[in-house]
């Protein structure tokens, strides 16, 4: 896990595109409280027959995910869950619980019952 030093992010807390190549990628800025310690863990996950390279950043309340699928970027936004962590960006929600993770396509499977599978590499 990185730890980044405490700042209000006067910097990009990260480059984000939604859908977008990284060519083209938009910058968010969020500003945090001077004594806000700002965390980053990468994980790459193997989801069936695809790598799926997830980042996670995490300050005080703000947890998010960016996740590399295919040829796009999803950020996502940590939820309320039952338990593990829980994220939800545009069409998808990606679920983990320990070492393993469940990614859903809302547009495919609005009723959230088959998911893709993934387990952390």
């Amino acid at each position: 896990m990185k730890m980044l030093s405490p700042m209000k992010l006067s910097v990009a807390l990260f480059a984000l595109s939604l859908t977008a190549s990284a060519a083209s990628a938009a910058e968010i800025t969020i500003k945090l409280p001077d004594d806000t310690a700002v965390t980053t863990n990468s994980v790459l996950y193997k989801c069936g027959e695809k790598d799926v390279s997830v980042t996670y950043y995490n300050a005080g309340d703000i947890s998010l995910a960016e996740l590399e699928l295919d040829d796009e970027t999803i950020i996502a936004s940590n939820v309320i869950s039952g338990s593990g962590a829980k994220y939800a960006g545009g069409v998808y929600v990606w679920w983990t619980k320990g070492q393993e993770a469940s990614l859903y396509n809302l547009m495919d499977d609005p009723e959230q019952e088959k998911p893709t599978s993934c387990a952390e590499q």
